[in-house]
């Protein structure tokens, strides 16, 4: 038992594991089925090396406006936007 708490402690207190939980993967992004797999990874790539919340927020919505156009092209419905990855960095100290 002993042996699996140190490694747990250890993920618990990854700051990028706490940062990215859920945008991390680049799969569970809103819009990620009309992405192919180097658009999700670029996605990830680049809201991790973001400097600021500006910077942040203007890629956010440069992105939420192509997902939506790419989702009207195709006819595919997208749920409502939700979270903001720029905020949980903002909150985790990663951007300011």
């Amino acid at each position: 038992m002993n042996r699996l708490v140190l490694p747990a402690l250890l993920v618990l207190l990854n700051g990028q594991a706490w940062a990215f939980p859920w945008y991390a993967q680049g799969d569970n992004v809103r819009g990620a089925q009309l992405m192919t797999q180097d658009e999700r990874k670029d996605y990830v790539a680049r809201l991790q090396s973001m400097k600021s919340v500006d910077e942040c927020k203007g890629y956010m919505q440069a992105h939420i406006l192509e997902i939506d156009k790419r989702a009207k092209e195709h006819n595919v419905p997208l749920p409502p936007v939700q979270g903001d990855p720029c905020e949980v960095m903002k909150t985790m100290g990663r951007i300011r």
